[in-house]
């Protein structure tokens, strides 16, 4: 029962970020709101992204992730990070953007804490884990982008992207990992070199972010291991989306891998072209085509799908616990001295004296 109240809980948080997100989408639309498409992939991330994701790791960890934080820190810290888009960065954006890095770090040190006492640690339990550490991160940065900070010379729209990175190609991707996994577990389905995928698609973000701090060298290797090994995980997703149950959930599954393909062929392209000095696309062209492919394309299809699934998969093992439960109750016996025609309790009255 809590597990359901838990997920009807979650479910009406990203939903209802979902309609604040379009609504600000239509201000952005009619000039109302100072806001372009970099921040409003960030705040996609934070209304709908981020809640779906927690749902997902719900589902797939039994609830690891906590109630309290799910349920009433994370809408908080949503509209606190919304509030602070509407200011000039400064002091008063960086403190309402706080809550959101706080809530990064309890989501990270709550699933790293999770994997360190599971004495059945596995690679999908590491994936949650790296998920909440990808939070926390891109919570740091989106402090630093409100405070209107410039560390180590970085400029917007870079700061934010980095942000933006470690919502998409991190936290979410990981999830998705994770429930990809378990997923070929379930279904006893061969995932043959799916685990060095993950792998890739686990550390590769860090190795990019540190491209731009150490060398730019490592910042090319990042972006294409992920333009290969996001793709190569997309692959896996399309193949074993005929094993799910749900025909909506197959076609989201499809379409999210088959966007992940244009978006990272696009990031692919990018890193190598501006490695060498002749960027095909602007980093606002980038954030019109690569971001939105891969942030609404690949994860949010890929996560209903996801979700989904396990809501399926979690009601029906409800009904078959419920099932099994009234074949093992045993009918109630009379006793074999007592006439059928009598009442139960006057038989015994009678029997008595």
């Amino acid at each position: 029962m809590h597990a359901r109240s838990m997920e009807f809980r979650i479910a009406i948080v990203s939903l209802s970020g979902a309609v604040v997100w379009a609504a600000i989408a239509v201000f952005v639309g009619l000039r109302r709101a100072p806001l372009g498409v970099t921040e409003l992939l960030f705040l996609f991330a934070v209304l709908v992204v981020v809640p779906l994701g927690f749902e997902l790791a719900r589902a797939e960890n039994g609830g690891s992730v906590g109630t309290h934080v799910v349920t009433v820190f994370q809408p908080l810290a949503a509209l606190a990070v919304v509030t602070s888009f509407w200011q000039r960065p400064g002091l008063v954006g960086a403190v309402l953007s706080v809550p959101w890095f706080v809530l990064g770090v309890l989501v990270a040190a709550r699933g790293v804490w999770n994997f360190y006492r599971n004495p059945k640690r596995s690679l999908a339990d590491l994936a949650v884990s790296v998920a909440g550490v990808d939070l926390a991160f891109a919570g740091g940065w989106l402090v630093v982008s409100r405070a209107g900070l410039c560390p180590m010379g970085f400029q917007e729209p870079m700061v934010l992207l980095t942000a933006v990175h470690f919502h998409y190609s991190g936290f979410a991707v990981a999830t998705i990992s994770a429930a990809a996994l378990r997923e070929c577990e379930r279904r006893s389905v061969g995932i043959g070199v799916l685990p060095a995928i993950v792998w890739l698609v686990l550390f590769l973000p860090f190795v990019l972010a540190a491209g731009f701090v150490i060398a730019p060298v490592l910042r090319v290797v990042g972006a294409v291991g992920l333009a290969l090994s996001v793709p190569a995980l997309a692959l896996y997703l399309f193949s074993i989306a005929k094993t799910l149950k749900l025909p909506v959930a197959r076609i989201y599954l499809r379409t999210g891998a088959a966007a992940a393909w244009i978006a990272m062929g696009l990031a692919g392209a990018y890193a190598v072209t501006d490695y060498v000095g002749r960027a095909f696309l602007t980093m606002p062209g980038m954030a019109s085509t690569h971001g939105v492919l891969n942030g609404i394309g690949f994860v949010l299809f890929s996560m209903l799908a996801f979700v989904m699934e396990e809501s399926a998969n979690e009601l029906a093992a409800s009904s078959d616990i419920i099932e099994k439960r009234s074949t093992t109750v045993a009918p109630r016996k009379r006793p074999s001295s007592v006439p059928t025609t009598v009442p139960e309790f006057v038989a015994r009255e009678f029997y008595d004296r």
